[in-house]
């Protein structure tokens, strides 16, 4: 049970830590109450309801208190008031970390969380700078500047812009080994050549992703019975028609959109 909750945690970590940051935005004076982020943490999951499994995430309160929890011991955010009624605010250190999260993502999916991400350091922008100003010597120039790099959401759409590109490449270069990898078939089977002479050549000169791991000959010997020139033949050219291409025409349309957010600088 305790691995599921991680893993809960883990998987939607964005929404936690926006919550925690618009909860202290929103409380700055007072604090904000674990009923709070969790108002704001299944806010947050609805926007994205169609996109998660299931209905709006359903968060409970053992897991708000493990998390504020796991804050409060890493210096991250500060408790005060009685243990009935605890109200918390984020430190200075873990406002940087909380925005350093949710901005330094290495990996284009879930692209839903990317817009939501761009959604709301838009939306709380004005919100996190009025706090730092309000706070003032608490956060000296270098950390400012910190947070406005943060805060930057042409630096946002720029990195997910390359994270997508990078991912376009890939498939590029998969569908261009595709269509080597069918050429060479018909080239080499018009020659005469044998099923085992082919596929070593096949192997030399496109070799597949996983040849490391196991060699497309000692594939081939494994499995005679297998129609390997047609599936170097046939079925390469098909899966590049019917995985790699719908794939790189879905990251260009998200590209598209990802490039058409650029412009839009903190406000």
């Amino acid at each position: 049970m305790k691995k599921a909750k991680k893993t809960h945690l883990g998987r939607h970590r964005a929404l936690f830590d926006a919550a925690a940051i618009g909860a202290h935005a929103r409380f700055a004076a007072q604090g904000f109450r674990q009923k709070d982020l969790r108002f704001l943490i299944e806010l947050f999951s609805n926007w994205l309801e169609s996109a998660m499994e299931g209905p709006s995430l359903a968060v409970e309160n053992t897991q708000i208190a493990r998390y504020l929890a796991v804050l409060v011991n890493e210096g991250l955010a500060k408790q005060a008031g009685d243990h009935k009624q605890p109200r918390y605010r984020l430190t200075r250190v873990g406002l940087m970390e909380s925005l350093a999260r949710l901005v330094h993502r290495n990996h284009w999916w879930p692209i839903e969380e990317f817009f939501f991400i761009y959604h709301f350091l838009e939306s709380y922008h004005a919100r996190i700078e009025a706090l730092i100003a309000q706070e003032g010597s608490l956060f000296p120039g270098t950390m400012k500047l910190e947070i406005a790099q943060l805060l930057d959401l042409n630096s946002l759409a720029a990195r997910q812009g390359q994270l997508l590109d990078r991912e376009i490449a890939k498939l590029d270069l998969r569908i261009g080994d595709c269509r080597k990898t069918s050429d060479l078939a018909k080239k080499l089977k018009g020659k005469g050549l044998l099923s085992d002479a082919i596929l070593k050549e096949i192997q030399e000169q496109v070799p597949y992703q996983l040849n490391n791991q196991k060699p497309m000959v000692e594939l081939f010997r494994e499995t005679p019975d297998e129609n390997w020139i047609w599936e170097m033949e046939v079925g390469s050219q098909q899966r590049a028609a019917r995985i790699f291409v719908p794939m790189k025409e879905y990251l260009l349309h998200l590209r598209r959109q990802v490039g058409a957010l650029k412009g839009n600088g903190p406000r």
